[in-house]
């Protein structure tokens, strides 16, 4: 197992450097990399994807662990350290790959339900944890480092500044935990953030139902446009959801909703009454197409 001076020496060695753009922040204190391993309950012999294997140091404490591990790492540089380190391996299968666009449902075709043990890039952590929650069928758990203030937004409480989006998606489809937190002195190069190790884990049978989990997430989404703003406000353009003002508010009745509401006022459940009130008066083929909504909360504006 390598330590901070053997990462720094690796990239000296290899012409690299950590690329802060790309949130390249390495974990190399060998305690909380066995601690991470350790809270992840890896088994021997079990599949574990790890998304920004970055030099290989979390990969170490997997193997150690028995686990087979699916590595994916998009930056050359580093790629080219892993084949190095991990030649011909039966126990690693890299993979020089965005995680944003790898086909990750054909590999859980091959393997089953995936589990990832990762350290994601800080960069595009959000994205990331939406994009396997809008394929939670095919993840049984994530157990990923998040930046703390990430993490805090994932359980964050209706009412909260933190509470959005993603913590309503979540709540409705996942359970969260934060398991622990590390300390910036613990990676390479030092951050000036706090991380969090974050246990999500989607169940079979989701904590709260809901009919149509697509409109669920266009009306989610549609509602936190405007964070200041009423829901009769935020909703006024139907035209994402494909549904007449009339419809809205009758469905809005039925569920309980009062749209003079903020949205970051409703919890999870009421997301899903208001969506299931809605899809039983809108058929399929009355919804518009989906239209691209930009999720302010990526790029941390309100």
């Amino acid at each position: 197992m390598i330590n901070a001076e053997e990462v720094r020496k690796l990239f000296e060695r290899h012409g690299l450097s950590p690329k802060k753009w790309m949130g390249q922040n390495l974990l190399v204190d060998r305690a909380y990399l066995y601690k991470i391993v350790a809270a992840a309950k890896v088994q021997p012999g079990e599949c574990i994807i790890e998304v920004g294997a970055g030099l290989g140091v979390l990969t170490e404490a997997l193997l150690a662990r028995g686990a087979k591990v699916w590595a994916l790492e998009l930056d050359s540089g580093f790629f080219r350290v892993l084949q190095k380190k991990f030649p011909a391996s039966k126990d690693v299968v890299l993979l020089h790959a965005d995680a944003l666009k790898y086909d990750f449902q054909a590999l859980a075709r091959q393997v089953g339900r995936l589990k990832i043990v990762a350290n994601l890039p800080y960069n595009i952590s959000s994205r990331l944890v939406f994009m396997f929650r809008e394929n939670s069928d095919i993840f049984e758990s994530l157990y990923v480092l998040l930046q703390k203030e990430v993490a805090q937004r994932l359980i964050a409480e209706p009412g909260t500044r933190e509470y959005g989006v993603l913590t309503v998606l979540l709540g409705v489809s996942a359970e969260v935990e934060i398991l622990f937190n590390i300390p910036p002195k613990a990676f390479f190069p030092v951050p000036v953030i706090t991380s969090s190790l974050v246990r999500i884990s989607f169940p079979l049978s989701p904590p709260i139902r809901v009919s149509d989990p697509e409109l669920l997430t266009r009306l989610v989404k549609a509602s936190f446009t405007g964070r200041r703003k009423t829901l009769k406000n935020t909703l006024k353009n139907l035209t994402t959801l494909g549904i007449s003002e009339n419809l809205l508010h009758a469905a809005a009745q039925e569920a309980g909703v009062d749209l003079k509401r903020r949205a970051e006022t409703l919890s999870p459940n009421e997301f899903a009454k208001f969506a299931d009130a809605i899809a039983a008066r809108v058929g399929p083929e009355e919804q518009t197409t989906e239209t691209h909504m930009e999720d302010k909360e990526e790029k941390g504006e309100e």
